[in-house]
This record gives C-alpha cells, structure tokens and sequence, in this order.
C-alpha cells in the first residue's frame, strides 16, 4: 500500500537541518554533517559611550574575534520583533492582592495597552543568536547518511571529535564576550527550533507555538511497518518546523502569507568606524539582521595573496624602454600594503556575507511597508561612510535559504574582510532592556520597553534623586512611577511643599494634611502607640529634639548639658505618671510641670512654651490629643502653609520625621519609601537636613529608599549634607534642563555624549515625557507614556487642576471628575478635546 515516489523537492528538503540533539550539550546537525550550537547574547547599549569608551570596548572586540579559530563558520542573527510577553508577565503576576481598587484599574489599563502594543508588533525589542558551525573532521560529507546505525558506524569517532572543538570554541567565545560585559548562554534546543519556526512561519507562529518535534526515536509507528518500510522513519525535523507555501516572485518570495525583500551589503565602505552599526541597527521597525562569516585557513589566505602579489609584480615589470602597467603597479603596491598590514597587526581574513530580510503580509499595504522599509535600509546602508546595500530579486530565496538561522551553509553574497573591519559590522548593539523585576516599566526612544525596580538587589542603595528645571514633570514622574510601585504593596511618606501629591494621596484614601494655622486637626509630640507602655529611646529623644527646636533662638541655639538632663528627666517623670492613668501626655502638661520646677532655667523653658500650648495659634495645632494615621498607604504633608513661620515649619518637620521613621522601621513587611519634593528648600532647616542625611545613610537596612526631588543639583551639591545625597543615591533622574551644564556635568559626572543627551530631552504634553536615567553603572534615555487617567491623577497644570475643581463643584467625586476630563481631554486641556467614537 505505502510506497516510496519521486518527486520533485518540497520545501522542506531544501531545508538544511538533519537533527536536533541535547547529548551531550544543545546541538543541531546539518544534511551536510557540520554540527551547530547556538549562544544566546545580550546586547550593549553604547549611546551613553563617548569616543574614548567605544574605541576601547572594539578593541576588546577584536580579541573576542581572535578567539575563534580557524575553519569555522560564525553567524550573528539580530531579530527585532516585540516579544516582551515574559517582561509583561512578571509585571502582572508579581502584584500584591491586598492592593487599592484605583491601583489595580489603573493597572489592568497599563497591562492592557502594552498587551494590545505587542500583539500588534507595535513594541521594538532587538533580541541576539550567535550560531557556531564546524565542519565534520576530515571535510567527509555526510549527507548519505539515512539511519542512525549508519552514523553511528561510520563517523561515531569523528562526532564526537568535532563536537569537542564545536563547544570548545563556544565556551572561548561566551567567555570573551563576558570580558566586555555582554552575558551569554547556550541556546537550548527547543529556542533554536523557536527560532527557525519563527523565521520560517512568520504568521503562524504568531497564533500557534513551536510544534513539538519528533524523532524517529520517538516515533509510534509499528516496529513490523518501520521494518517493511524504513523511509517512514526517516522523516527530518525540517519537515515538522516549515508549514507554509513558498512563491517566488521577481522582486520578492512568499513564504508563509508574508512577503519577503532581501537587502544585501554589495559595496564595502570606504573607511569603518567603531561603533558605526549602533546607529545602522536602529531602524524603527521590525527585521532581521544575518552577519555571517567563514574563518578561513589564514595560511590558506596568505598564500593566495602571495600568488596575487607575484602576478601583480610579473605584470608590473619593465624591460628595456617599455612603459609600465600603472594598474599593475597600483595593485602590486595595494597587495603589498595589506600584507604588511596582516604581518604587522595580527590580524586576519574572512568571508562574509551580511543580508537583512523584511517582511510583511502579502497584501498591497504590506508591499507599500517594504517599499518604504527598503529604501530606509538601502539609505542606512549609504550612510556608513559610502557603502551600497543591494535589494535583491530573483536570487533573494537562494540567499535567504543559504543563510537560514543556525546554517550559514552558503554565503553567495560573501566579501573579504579585515579583521579590523568586520569588528565594526558586529551586531551587539541595542537597548538596555532594565532590571530582571519589571515593578516599574518605561519605554526607550525606539518604542521598547525598560524595567526599572527601584529596590533591585544589584543597586548599593535604593535611594534616588530627581533633578529638572521648573516644569519639566519632576512630580509627574513620581507620580507615575507610584502608581505603578504601589501594586507591589509600597507604602509612600511624602513631605511636599506645592500640593503635587494632592489627588494621587486622596484618589487611593491616604492621609493627606496641609500644614497651616487652621484648626482643622491637632498633632501631639507626645503620642505613641500604646499608652499603657513605656515610650521608646528614640522617642525621648526626638521629642527633646522637637522641644529644643520650639524654644531655641534659632536653629544653632543648643540647650546646655545640664538642662537637656533637666529637661528629660521631666519628660520621662511625666510619661511614667500619665502611663498609670492609660493616658498620653499632651505639651501644656509639660509647661505646667517645668513652671513648678526649682530650677530657674527650666522655668524659663516653661515660659517660652506659653505660645507653643492653650489657645494660642500654635497650640490649636499642637497643645492637645491627636495622632497620625498609621495605616494609610500614603501619607502625605503638604507644608506649603508654614513658608511664613520657619519656627513652626522646623518644630512640624521633627514631628513628621519622627513618625515616618518610626513607621518606617516598624514596619518588617512591606517596602517603603520616603520622596521629599522641593528638597532645597527642606535644606535650609538644619532638622530636615539631618532627616536627610540620616535616611540617605541608613534607609536601605530597613528595606526602604528616599528620594530628593530639586530643581537643580547645584542646592544639594552646595549644601553640607550634599556629599551625603550624591554618594547615597544610587538611582538618578535628570529631566529637562535649563540651567548651567558645567554645573550638571560635574556634580553627576557626566560624560560629553551624556550631556548631549540630557539637553536632548523632549516632553510631548499628554503623550510622553522623557527622562535620563541613571541606575548604578547603567545610563539610558527613558520616556514615561501615562494613561489618560496617570496623566490627570499626576498633573500639576493649572489650567488641568481648574478643570478638574469645576468638575468636583458639579458634584463629581475626585476621581469621578478625573475619570470625565480623561475622556474628553485625554491628553490634557491644551491638547483640546477628543470627541467620543460614533457607535
């Protein structure tokens, strides 16, 4: 009934791969008996790199290409898709339960968008595969071969030989790499079946996942019918990883519904340059990049040009009177000089052939895509200092199928290379991609995405600082970054001055208190937790603190020794007689008891407290019972209100420090943050700046960070805790700038390719505000898109904010009127309305 036929072949049989193996380590064997193994590459992100710093990282570069050695094939496969579905899902599982309704809304849109971005292969990730190909020992072809019992006869020795050099010159190269910071792994086997599907299937494996491929090992077919029929057994894996139709055309193939354009390097570049290819790589849309290269016998190599500079020379030679040959002579002396080069610098020859494919459905607007993606890539191609890019027509599926993922098996379009110049076509470059923990996400400047975790274990701290001129979104950015950290549990203590936190801590039902003179609520210096206990040490102390600050001259009068023992002593005297009673002392309690003392000083204490209790303005806000809340997600102090009364403002910010420290250090679960925006004017009082300086030192031992928020770095930078700040924050935002770069360029120490960057910063009002972002060694661009609901919680806009009070006074709830201005002005009042969908 079965029988074998001839016929022409299928698709599939031009395919070269003949098996997949996981013994003893991940390889694939190729129809002709070379055996491949695939790294999986990181990829370096050098906008940040001044000159200095690139040139040196290609030198190291150069090494790395040293390392492999001869007659081995090298193919580098650079594919920008959108597949940031694992970054997605950290971010979404990792969320706490117990997390704000309003969190998790705003969350589920974030979710949603960046879901719909990638499906619609909106998003720009460039993701890197380094295949190794090594010839068979002896050159012996093997493609005869059909059963296993016939490879293992005949080449079982000579296997296992070449798969010992193969992953020998993996592990040199994956080493080297490591040695100029780029981290590299063995690619297992089922990602290099991913990624031949994928390259193969370009529709279907965007619905359906890498088919499971079957070995006749694992075939069930009957033993009897394998016997009587072998040929069933021998189905190749090629023929499970291709399900599409092939068409070929003049100026494209089809395969698999997409159409296909190959673009090729036909003429080499007058001159290479280090890092050339990092702006070459950053084309805004989706391809594939195939650099491969053959590392020739270079004996073979220098022999050649031996042979071509002695006919050079022949043909150059005169006799008697006769005129010389010019071109002769001018390729003499060229053959020469590359020699010499060769001799003198070590370096060496290769083979190679760099092609890019683009795709797009085959549809007319699918051809109008390439059209236009060609002319870009042929544009880019000119752009290295006068090269030519080649689209090909009718020979672009032989190039295409001869360089396939993990089999560069024939390289038509190959050209000789230096090694000093293929260095400069390495495809390592691209977006830093961020933190393994995606609790915040940003995008880049290409439309990729950047994890960011404020509290990742790889940062000496997880302090930040956020520095811009006036308006360039300091508070905006927070307010995002917020947003997206409080679905991860966070609690947040701000002390703002402004009312930036405003709708943000009253949307999520925080404690929000504007400091002022009205009668509105009432703080106790006194309060703890529990009554009927002992108050702390640390307590006692900033209490004294608080009290020497209400009766100080100013902020550098101390109290004498004697009387700060006096002083305690009365404190903890009137502690212990309240604890009997289950009460908490309040501050008139205390004047009374010092105005009884016998000691003329504290007396003297007990007066100057007279304006600080009873009725007096201070004593309405501070003479009395009252308390903090301590289970609000966010607690925010707005001390706008007491710019006149730097007295009060000093005595107001020991009292908060004090209950956000406590709070702080209390709390062993979740993770906190302290964020202090308008920082340089907290750095005039003397007691926020050694809240300051102390948080900056210690916070990380309790899981927490603090971040300073100022218009220039030049207030932290002068100040005396400035060193403190500077040194103790790991993670700093640089936003738009206005003022003295000299000024920016030594306080963070920025090189001059960064600062050309920092002034490069752009903000599009309602669509996305950019940032320079630096987390410990890494530096990037990066740009924060908010939702229209972010946008209107995180606005300070005045005409945005009066907006939204002409909402309430309709009657909307605060995050009511949020929800309308979204919907109507999703990008802001200056961007006009947005008139809703007809249905």
């Amino acid at each position: 009934m079965f029988q074998k036929k001839n016929t022409e072949a299928s698709l599939s049989e031009e395919l070269p791969y003949w098996e997949f193996s996981d013994a003893p380590r991940p390889h694939l064997i190729l129809n002709d008996g070379s055996l491949v193994s695939g790294i999986k590459l990181s990829l370096l992100d050098i906008e940040c790199f001044d000159d200095n710093e690139v040139n040196q990282l290609v030198a190291r570069l150069r090494g790395v290409l040293n390392s492999i050695s001869e007659n081995t094939s090298v193919q580098f496969c650079l594919s920008v898709g959108s597949d940031f579905s694992e970054v997605l899902r950290k971010h979404s599982e990792r969320k706490t339960t117990s997390i704000h309704p309003l969190v998790a809304s705003i969350a589920d849109y974030r979710e949603k968008k960046l879901q719909a971005a990638l499906e619609s292969s909106e998003l720009y990730r460039p993701e890197l595969s380094i295949y190794l190909r090594t010839q068979m020992i002896g050159g012996k072809k093997l493609s005869f071969l059909k059963k296993q019992e016939d490879f293992s006869d005949n080449a079982a020795k000579t296997y296992e030989e070449t798969l010992e050099i193969l992953f020998q010159n993996v592990d040199t190269l994956i080493s080297s790499f490591a040695s100029i910071g780029l981290y590299g792994r063995l690619l297992e086997v089922q990602e290099m079946q991913r990624h031949i599907y994928g390259f193969l299937n370009p529709k279907r494996s965007k619905a359906e996942p890498t088919p499971k491929i079957v070995t006749p090992k694992e075939d069930n077919l009957e033993r009897e019918t394998l016997e009587t029929m072998e040929w069933l057994a021998e189905q190749s894996p090629r023929e499970q990883l291709v399900f599409g139709d092939l068409i070929l055309g003049f100026e494209q193939f089809t395969l698999d519904s997409h159409h296909h354009r190959v673009v090729t390097l036909k003429t080499l570049p007058e001159v290479t340059f280090a890092g050339q290819l990092s702006t070459f790589l950053r084309m805004p849309f989706h391809y594939d990049l195939m650099l491969s290269f053959e590392v020739p016998s270079q004996a073979d190599e220098m022999a050649k040009l031996q042979q071509k500079r002695k006919m050079a020379h022949s043909l150059a030679a005169t006799s008697g009177n006769k005129a010389s040959d010019l071109e002769s002579e001018t390729k003499l002396s060229s053959t020469e000089e590359l020699i010499r080069e060769l001799l003198n610098t070590g370096q060496r020859i290769y083979a190679v052939q760099m092609s890019l494919v683009l795709r797009a459905p085959a549809t007319d607007e699918g051809v109008k895509k390439l059209n236009r993606e060609v002319r870009e890539v042929l544009s880019r191609f000119r752009s290295l200092q006068g090269s030519e890019g080649l689209e090909e027509s009718v020979g672009s599926w032989k190039i295409f199928k001869g360089n396939l993922p993990g089999a560069p098996v024939k390289l038509e379009r190959a050209k000789k290379f230096k090694t000093n110049n293929l260095v400069d076509f390495i495809p390592i470059y691209g977006p830093r991609e961020g933190d393994d923990d995606p609790a915040v996400i940003f995008r880049n400047r290409l439309n990729g995405l950047v994890s960011f975790n404020p509290f990742d274990s790889s940062l000496t701290n997880y302090n930040a600082l956020v520095t811009g001129s006036s308006g360039a979104g300091k508070s905006f950015l927070n307010n995002c970054i917020l947003a997206q950290e409080l679905a991860r549990g966070l609690r947040v203590f701000i002390i703002d001055i402004g009312g930036s936190y405003k709708k943000l801590t009253e949307a999520l039902g925080g404690q929000y208190l504007e400091m002022d003179l009205s009668d509105q609520y009432r703080l106790n210096p006194f309060d703890i937790p529990d009554p009927s206990q002992e108050p702390s040490n640390q307590k006692i102390k900033s209490l004294l603190a608080v009290i020497e600050s209400m009766i100080a001259e100013d902020e550098r009068s101390k109290l004498s020794k004697l009387d700060r023992v006096l002083l305690e002593k009365t404190v903890i005297e009137l502690y212990e007689e309240k604890r009997r009673q289950n009460k908490v002392p309040v501050l008139s309690e205390l004047s009374e008891r010092l105005a009884k003392s016998k000691e003329s000083s504290m007396v003297d204490i007990s007066k100057i407290l007279y304006m600080w209790t009873g009725n007096r303005p201070y004593g309405k806000l501070l003479d009395g019972i009252g308390s903090l809340r301590t289970d609000a997600p966010i607690c925010t102090f707005d001390l706008k209100g007491l710019g006149n009364y730097p007295d009060l403002q000093s005595v107001m910010i020991l009292i908060l420090t004090d209950f956000i420290l406590t709070q702080v250090e209390q709390d062993k679960v979740n993770k906190k943050r302290i964020i202090l925006d308008e920082a340089w004017q907290l750095l005039k009082s003397n007691a926020a700046a050694g809240f300051m300086e102390y948080c900056a030192r210690t916070l990380r031992k309790t899981g927490s960070g603090i971040t300073f928020i100022t218009q220039g770095v030049e207030e932290i930078v002068t100040s005396p805790i400035g060193p403190a700040i500077m040194n103790n924050t790991a993670t700093k935002f640089i936003l738009l700038q206005r003022g003295d770069s000299e000024i920016l360029k030594n306080a963070l120490k920025l090189n001059s390719q960064e600062l050309n960057l920092v002034y490069s910063l752009e903000q599009r009002k309602g669509e996305f505000s950019e940032g320079f972002m630096i987390e410990g060694d890494h530096r990037q661009v990066i740009r924060i898109y908010p939702s229209p609901f972010e946008y209107w919680l995180s606005t300070s806009d005045a005409s945005d904010n009066r907006h939204i009070q002409e909402l309430r006074e309709s009657g909307l709830s605060l995050v009511d009127a949020i929800e309308a201005a979204a919907r109507t002005y999703p990008n802001g009042i200056a961007q006009g309305k947005v008139e809703p969908e007809v249905a």
